[in-house]
């Protein structure tokens, strides 16, 4: 494992984007983490030369005073936390912008709140942390303003356990979790309709990827539903799980307004934090 995590959570300093930093303190009680915490200050791509001063099209007074007012936030914000941390401030597409960072500061984690979506407007725009976990390659943990965040002891893990393989780098931060808070895994299946045949077959292919995987200290779940996302709220509602898992495709445009994604479905209405990441 290395020494310190990178942790990136972008901040918009509204409530809801601090419920990032909630959940970090449980992390950073743990182990050493750099945090990043990143602010954008949206602008059209085309405009953007790369400077506020030469970006000839757009209003340099208004962009240096959001540049001013957010350097003044993360300062009172660090006067408020008992932890160091990275601020940046950006230009630039709110979801091309971060991925960017992330990749070239090497990010291990991005941590970030939501106030999710609904009906059309997921389906068509979604909220601004669907589109950092369908264009970002790095695991993502989502904290929904009404989810419950509580200490680490049980990780959920929804998969198709047949189906998918799951990237080695995930699989690997999926562990290093369960090792640093000591928790119970749990490997979650949602079934559509009782048949015994095809449950039996669920539940080898579930072990068959726990042994595969070399996954320790973990326990197999069948839970019946007819949609996966209502699914794992209901299971979550009857148990103590307090990290959701899942993989996600990224699926974009067209592909994703027909088809769309279990996952990015969970993170507009999940009640308790979860954590994505690509499955290629």
């Amino acid at each position: 494992m290395k020494d310190k995590l990178n942790v990136m959570v972008p901040v918009d300093f509204t409530p809801v984007s601090y419920r990032a930093i909630e959940f970090l303190a449980f992390l950073m009680d743990k182990t050493p983490i750099n945090t990043h915490l990143v602010h954008v200050i949206e602008v059209n791509s085309a405009e953007w030369a790369g400077s506020v001063d030469a970006s000839e099209t757009l209003n340099k007074g208004e962009l240096k005073q959001k540049q001013q007012l957010a350097g003044q936030k993360f300062a009172e914000l660090k006067q408020h936390v008992d932890f160091s941390f990275t601020s940046e401030v950006l230009f630039g597409g709110l979801t091309t912008t971060l991925a960017t960072y992330a990749n070239t500061k090497s990010i291990d984690l991005v941590i970030m709140g939501t106030d999710g979506a609904d009906g059309w407007l997921e389906k068509v725009s979604g909220s601004e942390a669907q589109h950092v976990v369908r264009y970002t390659n790095i695991p993502v943990i989502t904290i929904h303003k009404d989810a419950a965040i509580t200490p680490i002891q049980n990780l959920l893990w929804v998969a198709d356990f047949e189906a998918e393989k799951q990237p080695e780098q995930s699989v690997a931060t999926i562990k290093i979790l369960q090792q640093l808070f000591n928790a119970k895994l749990h490997l979650l299946q949602i079934v559509d309709k009782e048949d015994k045949t095809k449950i039996q077959q669920m539940k080898h292919n579930m072990q068959d990827f726990a042994e595969q995987l070399n996954l320790q200290n973990y326990d197999l779940h069948l839970h019946h539903n007819y949609k996966v996302p209502a699914g794992v709220r209901s299971f979550n509602e009857v148990s103590e799980m307090d990290l959701v898992l899942i993989g996600t495709h990224g699926r974009k445009g067209i592909s994703h307004l027909f088809y769309g994604s279990v996952a990015e479905t969970l993170v507009n209405h999940c009640i308790r934090p979860l954590m994505t990441y690509h499955l290629n």
